[in-house]
């Protein structure tokens, strides 16, 4: 779009060159240089919290993802020790059952990876049957937690126990266990499942080495069970600021902590087990979520500063060259056509004009529907690109000399037309309306259908009301929200006379 679009269609003169080319200059300079350091500010705060959020994307769908395994691997034991709890009711602990209990238990523990042992207790703790020992006389378990509880509490369902060291062999696990009766219903014993932590363990280094970060397998009172990397000499907690923030967001959230365990400022997202008094946490520390920032930071620091010199010394060259862009000051760079100023400008000029010569005069307000869902869609430029396809139909819907379409603001177009009734001005913008449907710019896929705009039309009468310029625009506005407020993509005129705004 050119400059002559606009001159072909309006009188308006550029504004008078400033007093002091020099002083004018130099203001010029600091503002395009604060500019350019709040730009730039700008751009570099939203990519650090780009960062931020990004980071808590993936390491909320990791930790969501984590807890699945963590809730299939504890269901699939907890089956295990209710399958073998109605074994134990039916057949017994006679010797026969006992034999045929630890040849089960051993197949089911060589073919489950992530069960390490299996075993029964009678109601006194002493271990009847278990998978890793043929003969496991002399084995009690009466202190484990998990036995106190079954023996003191009726309840059938599993009890996830704390992490503890196997007796036979010192591995790290946790328990999964259900109790059973006898057939008067008294406490019977306990069935055992041990789940390794070697096998969260690995499956954890694994994610590790991929993405770095941490991951961590923690009971709800704040246990670590399981965490990569391993701390050697670590804290056994997740520490009372991981609790509170996991406290105040029962269930899953995202978080930004310090660790207990290496001081270390870390953001991430953790995810309860769905049924299982358990949860998993993943999170990166902030020197490596902000790695990108740290790089953008330098590179645009220092092409910053070279843009600084260049806009000092190209200044002290554009003194020469001011005439010529105050004449351009009237035009909107981007879509070509006249800016606001100069709109006011004419507005205030044809509105005179029109009280002297006992004519009409017209305004049409445009806005471009959701305009805002096709910029964050498409992008800037795919939003720039769209104004000024639209502003050129627009523009060349206008025949009469004197008219003018200028940028209003924004994604806001102004069209005046001297000499215009309402009828004419009317149907001038259902012509621009339909122009723009014309073509048949795609909208966001969220909202859907085509680019449209809503427009507003008023018309100053010489003799009904003032003339003034403010009134025509408030009208119009008014107009323009009203069509805004009927759904959009139509054209509503102002108010009778009589509601006018004064």
């Amino acid at each position: 779009m050119s400059q002559s679009l606009s001159l072909r269609h309006g009188s308006f003169k550029p504004f008078v060159a400033w007093p002091s080319l020099r002083s004018g200059t130099l203001g010029l300079i600091a503002c395009v240089c604060a500019a350019l350091i709040g730009t730039e500010g700008w751009q570099l705060w939203g990519v650090h919290e780009a960062n931020i959020r990004q980071t808590e994307i993936v390491t909320a769908n990791t930790a969501r993802s984590m807890a699945e395994q963590a809730d299939t691997t504890i269901k699939t034991a907890d089956t295990v020790v209710a399958t073998l709890v109605e074994r134990v009711e039916a057949e017994g602990t006679g010797p026969d059952s006992r034999v045929r209990f630890y040849h089960l238990m051993t197949s089911l523990a060589a073919a489950l990876p992530a069960i390490h042992e299996m075993g029964i207790t009678d109601s006194q703790g002493n271990a009847i049957v278990k998978s890793l020992v043929a003969d496991p006389h002399g084995l009690n378990y009466a202190e484990r937690e998990y036995f106190r509880f079954h023996a003191t509490h009726p309840d059938r369902g599993p009890f996830i126990g704390e992490r503890i060291k196997s007796k036979i062999d010192g591995t790290t696990n946790i328990t999964v266990t259900r109790r059973y009766n006898n057939p008067d219903g008294s406490f019977g014993g306990v069935v055992v499942t041990s789940v390794s932590m070697s096998f969260f363990q690995h499956l954890f280094d694994q994610l590790q080495t991929k993405s770095g970060g941490v991951v961590v397998l923690f009971s709800d009172d704040g246990g670590i069970l399981a965490r990569s990397p391993v701390v050697q000499n670590g804290t056994d907690s997740v520490g009372d600021e991981l609790e509170r923030q996991m406290r105040d967001h029962p269930g899953s959230g995202s978080l930004a902590y310090v660790s207990g365990i290496d001081g270390v400022r870390r953001y991430g997202s953790f995810q309860h087990l769905s049924q299982f008094p358990l949860g998993t946490l993943v999170s990166q520390s902030e020197w490596d979520v902000q790695r990108t920032w740290r790089a953008e930071l330098r590179s645009h620091a220092i092409i910053l500063a070279c843009v600084m010199v260049v806009v000092v010394v190209l200044g002290g060259r554009s003194i020469r060259a001011t005439r010529m862009l105050n004449a351009q000051a009237t035009q909107d760079g981007l879509t070509g056509l006249a800016n606001r100023r100069s709109f006011d400008e004419m507005l205030k000029r044809e509105t005179r004009r029109a009280e002297r010569a006992g004519q009409p005069i017209s305004l049409i307000m445009i806005d471009i529907d959701r305009f805002k869902n096709y910029n964050d869609h498409y992008g800037h430029p795919g939003g720039d690109e769209c104004l000024r396809r639209i502003a050129h139909a627009i523009q060349g819907c206008l025949r009469r000399a004197g008219e003018l379409v200028a940028r209003y603001g924004g994604e806001e177009i102004a069209v005046i037309l001297p000499g215009s009734d309402a009828r004419r001005a009317h149907a001038v913008a259902e012509k621009m309306r339909l122009t723009v449907r014309g073509l048949a710019l795609p909208q966001a896929p969220g909202v859907g259908g085509l680019v449209t705009f809503s427009a507003g039309v008023a018309t100053r009468v010489p003799g009904q009301d003032g003339g003034e310029a403010r009134t025509l625009v408030a009208n119009a506005d008014v107009a323009l929200y009203a069509a805004k407020a009927e759904g959009r993509d139509r054209v509503k005129a102002q108010p009778d006379t009589a509601t006018l705004v004064a």
